[in-house]
């Protein structure tokens, strides 16, 4: 099993990356977190630290964050796309705007698609991970009644758009999403057809996750767009992890059965030995490929490079 390591501190941070030491614990790549505005101006700093970590013998993979906020999970991450193009934000059942891009408006899929594909030839990476691409939801509140999502639905299901989340609506949001994912392929394909691409959807455990559009794992490993889906653990806590085991295993399951690669991404200090070992028997349980802890901030914080360094080796040995 491989183990991945993910860089989530932005372009500032990169300096303080001790790649040498990561190169020698055994981790074999490097997830980094590609922020829409500081790309805009300081690429060259990105695609600098991208070759040192491939120079050193590390796998690269960009995770984009921003960009018009529909691969965002973290709504504090700031989009200038959202703020100069107001008009194809989603938007919702009492017709307001989201701060949340429409992955069927033909002008936001233009831009885009643009903006990775300068991204693909600008970062010497291995493939991109998308990061929970979704729909807004929130306490009943959804997205999107755009006019390109009316007229897509009418063309579908030969009826109008329904302002209530029926069977329909939640299916054509699935669809919606997965030819999303189809068009950001194809941005990076048009680069180098090497590229992977890998989509992490919205967490199991959350409430909502059935309202995403992106709640569908058999779609997702389904699709031509996808060569491996990440699942996210978001607890440390044995018992947790234990609650929700289950529901882990099933996706696992789909995953494997239409043979595309499961990552199993964990956000966990990595305390002690039982919590390494705990990590990596739910990766290994459920036929992970590759097991990537995040993040590298938190865990020099907690226990400086040398001892991070023996962990990530317990790790990947």
């Amino acid at each position: 099993m491989d183990i991945g390591l993910a860089i989530t501190g932005g372009i500032e941070s990169l300096d303080k990356v001790n790649i040498a030491a990561i190169a020698s614990s055994g981790v074999s790549s490097l997830l980094i977190g590609c922020y829409e505005d500081e790309l805009r101006w300081q690429t060259e700093r990105m695609a600098a630290f991208v070759l040192k970590a491939r120079r050193s013998g590390l796998e690269c993979y960009a995770i984009p964050w921003g960009y018009g906020r529909l691969l965002d999970p973290d709504p504090r991450i700031p989009s200038l796309y959202v703020h100069t193009w107001p008009q194809t934000l989603q938007i919702d059942n009492r017709g307001r705007r989201c701060p949340k891009a429409c992955p069927n408006d033909p002008r936001f899929l233009e831009w885009f698609n643009s903006s990775i594909r300068t991204l693909a030839w600008l970062l010497e990476v291995n493939g991109f991970v998308w990061d929970e691409p979704s729909f807004h939801y929130s306490r009943g509140i959804w997205s999107c009644r755009c006019e390109y999502c009316q007229r897509l639905f009418r063309g579908t299901y030969d009826k109008e758009l329904p302002k209530r989340l029926t069977p329909e609506v939640l299916e054509f949001r699935r669809h919606s999403i997965a030819m999303f994912l189809l068009a950001a392929r194809a941005a990076i394909h048009a680069v180098d057809r090497r590229l992977r691409s890998i989509v992490m959807p919205p967490p199991l455990a959350s409430s909502s996750f059935r309202y995403t559009g992106a709640d569908d794992w058999a779609l997702l490993a389904d699709s031509a767009a996808v060569d491996a889906v990440s699942l996210l653990v978001g607890e440390d806590n044995e018992s947790l992890i234990d609650s929700k085991m289950a529901t882990y295993t099933d996706a696992a399951s789909v995953v494997a059965s239409r043979g595309k690669q499961l990552w199993v991404w964990v956000t966990s200090d990595l305390e002690n030995a039982a919590s390494v070992a705990r990590q990596k028997q739910l990766a290994t349980s459920l036929g992970a490929e590759r097991l990537v802890v995040a993040d590298y901030a938190s865990l020099v914080e907690l226990h400086g490079v040398a001892k991070m360094t023996r962990i990530l080796a317990d790790l990947a040995h």
